[in-house]
């Protein structure tokens, strides 16, 4: 991490410290489908998201006793509205990391009133860093926005049976539109690439907020959009919790705003 001044140092290396504890922690489990349980037909807890989220609620509780905490693999109880708040997805990508697919990530978000103030997207396989605070932003050398036909998307759904036909629906429209479209089910990580440059759009469908808060702040302060279904510019602040999310986001806005709408019209066929 570079050095610097900042309200929120402190909290970063802090969130830097749990995410490199838990990687150490986890990595040489990796590609080993070593299932704890089944969330669902199509998405599984593997011992390393218990093993990694141990290592960085335990950190966080021990630095911060007086945050609220809530977590991928913890219960889904209701997010406390006031007192700074940290959102831990311990392993984005969990899939991947059981297959060997060295495509996942730890993310962390702290929430301050309503709106992040940090975030934070690991990747402990190649170790690559994508994090921003409310007052610093990494440079990071983006490059400029692309037509849709030369755009790279991300597209992500939910775990549902409905959701994966709706994928597969949306999936071929983007394929006729845009040069490349992968479904890899790390969103974290997904949007993180989107706000440095790896990836240029994600069109993201019925999300659960703990899995994109972090993402959506990284796109978000490194000056891309993010946009609702009715064309509103989406901000991530803990109301968004209550319910599943649905959005584009992009580079910039020309592009977030032709997907927006291609999948809108999508819908109204």
């Amino acid at each position: 991490m570079r050095s610097g001044t900042g309200r929120w140092n402190e909290h970063l290396a802090t969130a830097l410290r749990c995410a490199h504890s838990a990687s150490v922690a986890i990595r040489q489990r990796f590609g080993s489908r070593d299932i704890v349980t089944y969330k669902g037909p199509y998405d599984v807890q593997l011992r390393a998201d218990l093993i990694a989220q141990e290592c960085i609620v335990g950190e966080l509780s021990s630095r911060y006793p007086g945050d609220s905490i809530v977590a991928e693999e913890g219960p889904r109880a209701t997010w406390p509205d006031t007192g700074h708040l940290w959102a831990v997805d311990p392993l984005d990508g969990t899939n991947n990391f059981g297959y060997g697919v060295a495509h996942c990530a730890v993310a962390i978000t702290l929430f301050a009133a309503q709106r992040p103030v940090l975030a934070l997207v690991y990747d402990p396989l190649l170790d690559r860093e994508f994090f921003a605070t409310e007052d610093r932003v990494p440079v990071h050398r983006r490059p400029g926005g692309v037509a849709l036909p030369q755009a790279t998307i991300s597209l992500v759904t939910d775990y549902s049976a409905r959701g994966r036909h709706e994928g597969l629906r949306i999936g071929n429209l983007l394929s006729n539109e845009c040069k490349r479209v992968f479904t890899m089910w790390a969103p974290a990580l997904d949007l993180a690439l989107v706000a440095t440059g790896g990836i240029d759009a994600m069109v993201c469908r019925q999300a659960a907020f703990l899995d994109v808060c972090a993402g959506m702040f990284l796109v978000r302060s490194h000056g891309g959009r993010i946009l609702a279904p009715d064309g509103v510019e989406l901000v991530p602040e803990r109301s968004l919790s209550r319910r599943p999310v649905t959005f584009v986001a992009a580079r910039d806005g020309v592009l977030a705003r032709r997907l927006l709408d291609l999948v809108n019209g999508f819908e109204a066929d």
